[in-house]
This record gives C-alpha cells, sequence and structure tokens, in this order.
C-alpha cells in the first residue's frame, strides 16, 4: 500500500519536472532567437522591420564644432538695409530685422526649393547666406536656415528668415535674425555615418515598421550657449517619410527632440512682443500685428477643435 502511494508520487514528480523542463526550453528558445535577431547587421534588422532607405549618399566623415555669436548690425550693414527697395523696416535691439514689403511678392507656381529662394533671398539683407528649410502649411510661413561653414543651422532663432504669406500664397512681411562669423574650434573629429545613425533611432523607436528614410543631409545644431556665444555640433537631419524629421548628434549620438510649429510659435510670440512696442501709428505695428495674432489664433483653433 505504501509502495503504491510512493511510486504514484514519483511518477506525478517527474510528470511536473519534465512539464518544467519543457516550459524553460521554449523560453530558452525565444531568448536565444532575440539574441540572434539583435546580434544580426543593421541592415539586416532594418529589412526584418521593411524599413526602407532611398536617401542619397553623404560623403562627409569629418568635420568640428564651431562657435558663433548672433550678429549686431552695423552702421555699413543698415545703410545696405536702406538700400532694399519696395518695403518698409524696422530694426529691435539692432539684430531683428521686420519688413512690410509695399507689394506683395508671388511665388512660383513651381514649389521647389530653387524656386522659392529665387523669389524671397533677393529681398533680404545678406539672402545668399540662407537656404530654404520648409513651408509650415498649417501656420503658411516659408523658414529658411542661415549656413555656417557652408551648413544650414537648424532651427536656430539668431540665425533665422521667416516669411509671412497670406491667403493667395504671396509674401506681405518677413522677419530676419543674423548670426555672425563662424569660428572653429578645434581639429575635425570623425562622424557618425548615416547607417549607424538610422540604426540608433531605429533602437531607441522613433523608426517604425515600414518607414522609408527619404532623406538625410548634414548642418549644425546648437549644443551649448553660454554668454552669448553658441557651440554647434555636426548634426544629421533624417527625414522619414517625407513628412518628418529627427536631428542626431553626430558626434556625441544625442538625439534633438524638434517640434517645428511650437519652434515657430515661439518665435511668433517674441515678435509680438517687439512690434507692440512700435507706436500705435506706426504702419508696419498695425498691419504685421494682426498677422501675428492670427497665427498664434491659428494654433489655438487647432489645439481645441
Amino acid at each position: 500500500m505504501q509502495w503504491g502511494n510512493i511510486k504514484t508520487l514519483f511518477i506525478l514528480s517527474f510528470l511536473i519536472l519534465n512539464i518544467y523542463l519543457i516550459f524553460a526550453f521554449i523560453d530558452r528558445q525565444q531568448d536565444v532567437g532575440y539574441l540572434d535577431n539583435q546580434e544580426l547587421p543593421i541592415e539586416d534588422q532594418l529589412a526584418s522591420e521593411q524599413i526602407t532607405d532611398d536617401s542619397k549618399a553623404v560623403d562627409v566623415t569629418e568635420l568640428a564644432y564651431i562657435s558663433v555669436v548672433q550678429r549686431e548690425l552695423s552702421d555699413k550693414d543698415l545703410e545696405e538695409l536702406d538700400e532694399l527697395e519696395g518695403q518698409t523696416i524696422e530694426v529691435f535691439n539692432n539684430n531683428l530685422i521686420i519688413s512690410q514689403l509695399d507689394s506683395p511678392v508671388k511665388l512660383s507656381p513651381n514649389k521647389s526649393k530653387d524656386a522659392l529662394e529665387a523669389a524671397v533671398l533677393p529681398h533680404v539683407l545678406y539672402g545668399d547666406e540662407y537656404v530654404f528649410a520648409e513651408w509650415n502649411e498649417e501656420l503658411n510661413i516659408l523658414m529658411f536656415f542661415q549656413e555656417k561653414e557652408n551648413r544650414p543651422i537648424y532651427y536656430n532663432e539668431n540665425g533665422l528668415l521667416l516669411v509671412f504669406l497670406n491667403d493667395d500664397n504671396e509674401v506681405t512681411h518677413y522677419s530676419q535674425t543674423i548670426l555672425g562669423k563662424a569660428e572653429v574650434q578645434g581639429e575635425p573629429v570623425q562622424l557618425n555615418q548615416p547607417t549607424q545613425v538610422i540604426g540608433q533611432l531605429f533602437k531607441a523607436n522613433y523608426l517604425h515598421r515600414g518607414d522609408n528614410v527619404s532623406d538625410i543631409e548634414i548642418g549644425y545644431y546648437s549644443r551649448i550657449t553660454a554668454e552669448g556665444i553658441q557651440v554647434f555640433a555636426p548634426t544629421w537631419k533624417v527625414s522619414v517619410n517625407e513628412e518628418r524629421d529627427h536631428f542626431v548628434n553626430a558626434i556625441e549620438g544625442l538625439i534633438y527632440e524638434s517640434n517645428q510649429t511650437e519652434f515657430l510659435l515661439n518665435v511668433i510670440g517674441e515678435h509680438m512682443m517687439r512690434v507692440n512696442m512700435l507706436d500705435e501709428e506706426n504702419d508696419l505695428r498695425e498691419n504685421f500685428l494682426p498677422i501675428l495674432e492670427e497665427r498664434l489664433e491659428l494654433d489655438n483653433r487647432s489645439e481645441t477643435e
């Protein structure tokens, strides 16, 4: 009687042990599969998620940090501003230019980068230093970034040209800030290359299944600001699905968060404070202030909908 009970107990024990070992084996196989996938080359990992790369090759392997201060307009700069015809200009704190065009400037039906630059840049001071960046259709504003060392400075309010359009997509006003001369900081440094950067964005969950990397370019992003001096780091701009951009420090690997509309609204808010200080009889104040207010109201309406 006792032997039968002992035998039954042994059978049940071995059965439970076998079930445990089977589940442990299955879990182990899953872990091994996951680790094997993690060890695959990044190209294979992207392919497994159907993430494609249609960007053009960028042959830049080394760049240095640069430092820049905001440009204070000199008497010569102000003289050149006076020579710009067909517009009324106000200068604030000797570093912000706001202009109202006497007649709206029509944009070419061809909305290419070259066409937009040809339509806008001849009307601004040192226009050859700026490149078209984005058309924010929600606020109907064209953004141009200033270049340093032949590369754009991304989303910096001290080297920025904003062009305001009316309902017919004609240029009526613009605001402009200018960065001074760039100073190269130290020797050029080896850059993380686009494949590494795409892999980094993937591992940080910025890229998702089926995404397409549509473009990659190199520019500069503000890294440090101290006593009016800004240090800019070489930074990759990675465009995904032609609808969103990610910015990755090309040396340190930092991923910068950037919200275009939020950036523009902050700049518009600062412009409003400056323009509001003009005399009430000032034509620019009378005409431009409602435009700035309208842009802020557009954002407020979109948030409540």
